[in-house]
């Protein structure tokens, strides 16, 4: 529930008389305001060449930001974030010390991070502060988009991937690296988690499903690999090194699905 303070009442109603257009929502912080201002009214409330904004930014003698409302989760945390361009928005889960959060990943170009984080983090601790008032998301975290992991990773190797993805699940990036290129960049991984802000892990790229899947589990000995009509791959490993290819946690057979899913439209993957 957004809870209001009478000051905050009266922030609203003054934006609202002087601009004509309906605020949701208004937080305060330090020396600024930001009111969330309702869909398809952002033109009004900020004024031809932004002078409704300025007029109430030297009445209420702080700084005004806007964020337009949204209906969904992923498009307001896009406006929260703006300037900064958010190319997309997933909304998942997280077990944080045996609890359950709600965390909503931003695709922001990676040298798009500090606009969209703001100076001592402000914008982005702002962006996670609205959302959290409006929907039922507790955290805002920023992943880097495809085509920058992409250039990052041909930029701190001289290797560029085939493709790139986030992995939510284990909040990793995953860098497909062309046929024998994968120890090449794996050897950069300390220097692109820097770069990238999360764990990388590479996989060699393979054109097809069996073979991309045997790379995902690999170091297993992946023996062969029998995708069904419904869409269900099943995969053959030696007994003694199923606990290889599931991986810490599972982490190693969620790598696979995750990446037959994305690339081969795989509903599944299992150890036959």
């Amino acid at each position: 529930m957004i809870r209001l303070s009478d000051e905050d009442r009266q922030l609203i109603g003054f934006f609202e008389e002087e601009s004509g257009a309906t605020v949701r929502d208004c937080v305060r912080d330090d020396d600024r305001v930001v009111f969330v201002v309702a869909a398809g009214e952002m033109a009004d409330a900020i004024g031809p060449q932004g002078r409704t904004v300025s007029r109430i930014e030297d009445r209420v003698n702080r700084r005004v930001e806007l964020v337009e409302d949204a209906d969904d989760p992923a498009t307001f945390v896009a406006n929260a974030l703006r300037p900064a361009p958010v190319y997309d928005v997933s909304v998942g889960e997280r077990e944080d010390d045996d609890e359950t959060e709600i965390v909503a990943y931003a695709e922001v170009n990676a040298a798009d991070f500090g606009a969209a984080i703001g100076r001592d983090g402000r914008n982005i601790e702002m962006a996670e502060r609205l959302t959290a008032r409006h929907f039922d998301v507790d955290a805002v975290e920023l992943v880097p988009e495809p085509e920058s992991v992409v250039e990052t990773v041909a930029e701190e190797t001289g290797t560029e991937p085939v493709d790139a993805l986030f992995d939510a699940d284990d909040e990793r990036v995953v860098v497909l690296a062309p046929a024998g290129s994968r120890e090449e960049i794996a050897t950069e991984g300390d220097a692109l988690r820097t770069a990238l802000g999360w764990p990388v892990v590479v996989v060699g790229y393979a054109s097809d499903a069996p073979d991309l899947l045997a790379n995902a589990l690999a170091p297993a000995d992946v023996t062969n690999v029998t995708v069904s009509d419904s869409g269900v791959a099943y995969v053959e490993v030696p007994e003694d090194e199923r606990g290889l290819a599931i991986g810490t946690g599972g982490k190693r057979i969620r790598l696979a699905r995750l990446l037959g899913a994305a690339y081969y439209g795989l509903d599944d993957v299992e150890l036959a």
